[in-house]
Parts: structure tokens; sequence; C-alpha cells
């Protein structure tokens, strides 16, 4: 196969990264794409394409790629390969099965040779990083999710990036800066580990190598367990729900995912759930980081209902006009809602098919 090009998202710190590679073979046009995550499980998705339109391929890339909330940049061939030769060998490392058909990619994982190294391809599959706040939320970010790849190359340390407080690949729900020094600052993390939440205290000392920021040491202090219900408290947030009847079901979520698919879809149990995230993670660099303030809206059809989530009254104009207009045909307005809490979520995980009994 001839290659012709490779894009990937500079999404490395946020534990995962989409994929994209196009070959031309017999005068086919074969698309391979990848989502590769950081976090210990190497590939977790494999898509392959065979002369798609040009619609197909770029619905297929949206999937895969839009929710990383990062720009696209192209690669050389050898960057490409590389990285699937690395995750891919994470896989067998860890007894994680391969994804998609393995035939297709197998051989690299095995048999591809480079003189590459992670230090090298690291900066190219992640973004420059400004500011100390969002350096410190990215670094939390990746010692609760135990990255031991991360932390040694923003680190050098081997004894820094086996250091660890979680028993698993962690979750980072929230976290708070505090700068002591311009040099020291302290993450106040809440976090999701296997066998429940807590919340922990990680002193980080950084400095500044050639415009990059680096660790100089952290240590972990305070870790304390904490109630679910609590968790719900801190990383809840005030919710919009407009409720639309629905006309012609199948046809209209056909087209809205086309429409959208840079959209996470989930088939649930009772419908179809789908989660709008935005198109970076600005949210990050904020001094309180909450892990759900990259999601703009989220909707979910329920019978011949469908439900509108949306957390700030100008996306909720926005959103809702531009669904009026343009699915006009499928939606009519019937109710609206505004709750100091997330709801929609835990309805839609609930199972119940009455919204007003589930809110009673």
């Amino acid at each position: 196969m001839r290659f012709n090009y490779a894009k990937i998202t500079k999404s490395r710190l946020m534990g995962s990264m989409g994929l994209t590679i196009k070959y031309e073979e017999n005068n086919n046009n074969i698309y391979q794409y990848f989502l590769l995550d950081g976090e210990g499980l190497g590939i977790a998705d494999y898509v392959s394409l065979k002369n798609p339109t040009s619609k197909e391929a770029c619905n297929e890339e949206e999937r895969l790629m839009g929710g990383l909330g990062e720009n696209k940049i192209l690669v050389k061939e050898e960057v490409a390969l590389f990285l699937i030769n690395h995750f891919g060998n994470k896989n067998l490392e860890y007894g994680k099965e391969l994804p998609g058909d393995t035939e297709e990619y197998m051989d690299i994982i095995t048999n591809y040779k480079s003189n590459l190294t992670l230090d090298k391809v690291y900066p190219i599959i992640s973004k420059k990083v400004d500011n100390e706040v969002e350096f410190i939320n990215y670094m939390t970010m990746r010692f609760i999710a135990r990255d031991r790849e991360s932390l040694k190359y923003f680190s050098g340390s081997e004894e820094i990036s086996n250091n660890h407080i979680t028993k698993i690949n962690g979750t980072l729900l929230k976290n708070k800066v505090i700068k002591r020094s311009e040099e020291v600052y302290i993450s106040e993390a809440l976090y999701e580990d296997e066998d429940g939440y807590y919340t922990c205290k990680i002193a980080f000392n950084i400095c500044k190598e050639k415009d990059n920021f680096k660790i100089k040491s952290l240590l972990v202090t305070d870790k304390e367990p904490v109630y679910d219900f609590e968790v719900f408290d801190e990383i809840s947030k005030s919710e919009f729900i407009d409720v639309y009847k629905l006309k012609n079901k199948d046809e209209f979520l056909m087209e809205f995912y086309n429409d959208n698919p840079f959209m996470l879809k989930s088939e649930m149990e009772e419908g179809v759930f789908f989660t709008r995230f935005n198109f970076n993670n600005d949210h990050v660099k904020s001094d309180i980081y909450v892990i759900n303030n990259d999601i703009k809206s989220i909707y979910y059809q329920l019978g011949d209902e469908f439900f509108v989530g949306t957390y700030s009254e100008r996306d909720r104009k926005y959103i809702n006009k531009l669904l009026i207009t343009k699915y006009k045909e499928y939606l009519s307005v019937d109710e609206s809602y505004f709750f100091e809490e997330n709801v929609l979520y835990d309805f839609v995980e609930s199972g119940s098919d009455d919204f007003e009994d589930f809110l009673d």
C-alpha cells in the first residue's frame, strides 16, 4: 500500500488520541482509524473503511476525534506507525484484547522497527501548555491516572513516574489549584479509584526549561474517602432541560447523528443518548477543574420524546433555536425545566420511561 497521509489529535495530555491513516492500493482508498489510550489500554478502538465517500470518511473521523477537544495535525508515516506499534504492544503487555480486524495492523505491532522514541514523539502528540495552572491540572490528571509515561516525560525522573496513590488508572473528577510560590502549587483533588471516591492533596514543585514546564518534585498527602452523594454535590451543576415531542423517530435519529458525527452516541436500554463535547479543553485552564465542564449539551431520545440538556442560558437559546429550525418536521416544543443540579443523565441511567414519575 502507498501511504497518502496521517493525522492525529494533539490530545495526549487528556489521555487519548485519535489517529487516521489513508493509504492507496490498486486504485482503492483505504482509511484506518485508531483510538489510542495512554492510560493503560493501548489501542482502544479500530475501524477501517475501503473506498468510502468523503462524507463517510469525514463522519468516521469526527466520531473518533470530535470529542477529544484538540487540534488535528498531519504527521509522517513513521510517527503514525511508531504510535500503532507502541500502543499495540501495550495491549499485548497487559493482556488487553486488540479491537477490530487485527490482521490489518498486527504486522505493525509485531514487526515494525523505528529509531523514534517516545520522548521525540511526545511533543508532537501533546498541546503546548502556556500557564502554570493548566500544567498542574494536567499533571494531576496524569498522576491520578497512573500515567507513568507522561510523568516521566515531564519530570525526567523514574521515582516521580512510579509514584502513585491510586490502585488502578483513576479518574480525576475535580481539582482546585492553589499557588504557594512561583514554583510550588497545591492540587486539592477529588478522584475515583477502583474501590470508591477519595480526596487528596498533591504538592508540585515545577520549573520551566527551554520554555516547557517540568516537574521537579511532587508529594502526596491527606488521602481521605468520600461518600457518593458528596461527589455528586461537588461536580454537579445547574441544568436546563427542554423536552420535545418527536415524530418519525428512526428517520430523525439517523439524520441527527449524520449531521453531528462528533457527538458520542450511546445505545441505552430505553433509548439513545448523545453527548456533545466542547471543541477545546479550555476547562483545564481554570484553577477549579471539573471533569464534566467539557460537556456542552446532552440529548436523549426516549419513545416519542427528545430531551435536551444544556448548562447556560446562552447555549440553551442557541442550541434549541438550531434544533427547531433544522428539525422542525420532527420536533415540537413540549416542556421546559430548570434544575440546580444535574438531572437528565440520572434520568437516563435510571432506566425510567417517564420523566415526571422520575422527578416525583
